[in-house]
């Protein structure tokens, strides 16, 4: 229990409008748009990439031709996701109401805390997509 502590307390800070609400926050888009774009540039470095197959190979039964394919999928999604295209993680969609102007939106990021449970066959890429 004192080991995921410090995770449920993390959760709790979260607020419930999340932290990747575009009407509050909408310089974390840019920033995350940056980050993907480092990770691909980082990714591209052959320590790196071995490091990720390596660590990959170590958690899972995969050849290392698999895993290799499997960070080489993950680093083309960071390549194209990077710079404006994180803007559309706050895509929205709208419905018309029953009355004249009225429209029902829905709004595409986490509201509150959230957590993912991975794949075991492809621990990265899956979440990372």
């Amino acid at each position: 229990m004192d080991e995921i502590d410090p995770f449920v307390q993390s959760l709790l800070d979260t607020p419930k409008t999340g932290l990747h609400n575009p009407f509050k926050n909408k310089e974390r888009y840019l920033m995350l748009g940056e980050v993907s774009r480092k990770l691909a540039e980082v990714m591209h470095e052959k320590e790196t990439f071995d490091f990720f197959v390596d660590c990959t190979m170590r958690s899972i039964p995969k050849s290392r031709a698999q895993t290799e394919g499997e960070i080489r999928v993950t680093r083309a999604f960071f390549e194209n996701f990077s710079g404006d295209q994180v803007r559309f993680l706050c895509e929205a969609k709208q419905t018309p109401g029953d009355h004249t102007g009225q429209f029902a939106t829905g709004y595409r990021w986490p509201f509150g805390a959230v957590g993912v449970i991975t794949p075991f066959n492809f621990p990265l890429e899956i979440p990372v997509l």
